[in-house]
């Protein structure tokens, strides 16, 4: 029987397909909110003092910044207060010009709080637009960890049925795809890539893994979890805290990657 099959056999495939379903339904009801503008805010609400190192937050094509709020929630209670999001159209934009977006972002955030490295997450497109800016536009100098959640870095399938220019940027084998995957050297950034076995939009899965070895990047299953709902996963973010709070400069000297792993 075939991976297929065997999918259909195991109870955690309708499990997984469920929670995607209600949690589209929950992002639908955050959607309006992502609308707002963002501020930089330092504070923690448990009085904790701040983590110094800034968190950019990219949301995915079709979405907004309202997709983070599980990520959001859990960063705050960890100390990391200094959290901004980018809002970006997919319609208007490719992922060089998104890309050149979060470069002013992330520039503007570094000037307000004085920091001189940031860490980013993208979702899905987002991730796509992480690495651009990071391998294609110097964000190697400023990015301390760069964390992508079910994003496409070989591509996906799926993008035929997107509309837009952006959505043919993310078919297998596009120029982006393919300048990404020439353009990945060894830098101090640490790459961390989460992934699931039943995302739809991501064909096939493990396009979202980063297997570029000069990237060295950390690979982490996120199991049974769709491509919205391994973003209001509480163990993702919860792994995506325990590697933000690994991060310190000592790292950057000797940067090491862990084999693909599970979260817990």
């Amino acid at each position: 029987m075939g991976a297929f099959g065997k999918a259909l056999r195991r109870p955690g495939t309708y499990l997984g397909h469920a929670r995607e379903a209600i949690d589209i339904a929950r992002a639908v009801a955050h959607y309006p909110a992502g609308l707002l503008d963002a501020a930089i805010r330092c504070g923690s609400a448990t009085g904790d003092s701040c983590h110094d190192t800034p968190v950019v937050l990219v949301h995915g094509y079709g979405h907004n910044r309202s997709g983070w709020f599980v990520v959001e929630r859990a960063l705050r209670r960890a100390g990391f207060s200094r959290i901004t999001s980018l809002n970006y159209n997919p319609l208007r934009n490719g992922v060089p010009e998104i890309a050149q977006q979060l470069k002013e972002h992330v520039d503007l955030v570094r000037t307000v709080t004085g920091a001189e490295r940031v860490h980013v997450i993208g979702h899905s497109l987002g991730g796509l637009v992480l690495r651009w800016y990071v391998q294609e536009l110097g964000g190697d100098a400023t990015v301390a960890t760069a964390v992508t959640v079910a994003t496409p870095h070989h591509g996906t399938v799926s993008a035929m049925l997107a509309l837009g220019s952006t959505a043919k940027q993310l078919l297998p084998g596009s120029p982006v795809i393919e300048q990404l995957r020439r353009g990945a050297r060894s830098t101090a950034v640490r790459w961390v890539s989460y992934y699931s076995n039943l995302d739809l939009l991501v064909q096939p899965n493990r396009s979202a893994v980063v297997d570029e070895p000069a990237l060295g990047a950390v690979n982490v299953l996120v199991k049974d979890h769709g491509h919205l709902s391994i973003l209001l996963s509480g163990r993702m973010a919860a792994s995506v805290v325990e590697q933000l709070e690994a991060w310190s400069p000592a790292t950057m000297a000797d940067p090491v990657a862990g084999p693909a792993r599970v979260a817990r």
